[in-house]
């Protein structure tokens, strides 16, 4: 009977958590992008990608982000992201505790981090990944969506992404950038 109870208590803990992070809002810091860099990628799957980050608005200096490259095989299984953040502490980008493995294509469906907002700005339009030139063009991160309390500080977060569950290595490399308090107008 004990048992059940608190099994009982832990499955309404979890519930209330994952509704309160489902629900969160945030408009406490700014991610600001510094650079993306490709590290390797597989060139049976993808020729010329391309990864910039670039003024959006000059007057505000708004960054966005614009991603191309050409598909030679289109992806139809499970697109796996293997995310790891690092933090900039003691003059080194020091492991910070995410470590994470995401579908992104599921992750798009259920617009996780307000990521669904990419396909207005793309030719890409869901899953599977087809054949051809795929581009990004001035995204800008809907940061409104992102976890509360985050540390500010300087960050790097490395992606390595699969596909078919993981079998087939697409390519990697690291985002640079900051979180930093939001300037109150």
């Amino acid at each position: 009977m004990i048992y059940l109870r608190e099994m009982c208590g832990a499955f309404i803990l979890f519930a209330f958590i994952a509704f309160a992070i489902a629900q969160f809002h945030q408009d406490t810091y700014t991610v600001e992008h510094d650079r993306i860099e490709i590290l390797k990628y597989n060139k049976s799957f993808v020729r010329r990608p391309d990864f910039q980050v670039l003024y959006y608005n000059d007057s505000v200096h708004t960054k966005a982000l614009n991603a191309s490259g050409h598909f030679l095989t289109s992806i139809q299984n499970n697109l796996l992201l293997e995310i790891t953040l690092y933090r900039y502490v003691g003059g080194a980008y020091r492991i910070f505790p995410i470590n994470v493995t995401i579908n992104g294509c599921d992750q798009n469906k259920r617009n996780i981090f307000g990521l669904q907002s990419i396909l207005r700005h793309t030719n890409f339009k869901e899953c599977p990944v087809p054949t051809g030139y795929l581009y990004l063009h001035y995204y800008i991160l809907e940061e409104d969506k992102f976890p509360p309390h985050l540390p500010y500080g300087k960050y790097k977060l490395f992606m390595d992404v699969h596909a078919n569950d993981g079998y087939w290595f697409i390519g990697n490399g690291n985002w640079y950038g900051a979180i930093v308090p939001k300037k109150k107008n």
